[in-house]
């Protein structure tokens, strides 16, 4: 199984611009032979903490103006992973969509949000590509061992990280190693390989993230990371 995993800077509530972005990333990725392709957490609407925006920024996965979206992502051949604000009825959901072919084929809801409004999801799905079977858990699901457990019990051997490690300046270089060490301590308990996707950059308010995307293995040996504050990809082979 290959997978690429993209360090990205964010867009905030302009889904066209982050959508040509996947499409650019996507069709690179179509061209490296990629399986799977993974992005930050809150990556197509832009992330936030606050109820009043989330629920304006959320789309239904049956929504026309997500599905307009998505359609010309039909010209690569990669599968993605993206986050998004989802609204199911009358609740918000911080979820991950799994996109194959231009169309939504999975989402997994995050299951310990820490936005405020969202949901828990209570579902633990998991696919297979490229001779690989694969789940999600994102960002704050890393504190709770249990949740990525679920995904093992699936039969999970890889398990995807959507980040949005996008904090108040001061506390970066707090956070930087604990997120880390979740990652790490994920992939050793579980002895699946953990692969995330973050953010970088800043939001303007005060708010920003140096970057944590990387490739833990089962042994918990990061075998590669994206530089921090700077946009890039990750490019792995997993057997």
């Amino acid at each position: 199984m290959r997978i690429a995993s993209f360090q990205r800077f964010p867009v905030f509530d302009d889904a066209k611009a982050a959508a040509d972005v996947l499409l650019r990333d996507l069709l690179w990725a179509s061209g490296e032979a990629v399986d799977l392709a993974i992005f930050p957490e809150g990556y197509l609407q832009g992330h936030s903490y606050d109820r009043a925006i989330i629920d304006r920024r959320a789309l239904a996965v049956d929504d026309p103006l997500l599905l307009d979206l998505l359609k010309p992502l039909h010209q690569a051949k990669t599968a993605a992973i993206v986050g998004f604000f989802e609204r199911r009825g009358e609740h918000l959901y911080n979820s991950a969509m799994l996109i194959e072919g231009g169309e939504i084929t999975g989402v997994y809801a995050k299951a310990n949000p820490l936005e405020d409004g969202c949901t828990s999801g209570d579902e633990f799905p998991v696919w297979k590509r490229g001779g690989q079977a694969f789940g999600i858990n994102i960002c704050s699901d890393f504190r709770e061992p249990r949740l990525s457990d679920r995904l093992v019990e699936s039969g999970a051997s890889v398990i995807c990280a959507p980040l949005n490690m996008m904090i108040r300046a001061h506390k970066v270089d707090q956070w930087r190693e604990p997120a880390i060490e979740s990652l790490r301590s994920c992939a050793i308990r579980t002895g699946c390989w953990v692969i995330s996707s973050d953010v970088v950059g800043d939001n303007g308010e005060g708010w920003m993230s140096c970057g944590c995307t990387l490739a833990v293995s089962p042994d918990g040996t990061i075998v590669e990371k994206v530089a921090e504050w700077e946009e890039g990809t990750i490019l792995i082979d997993i057997d």
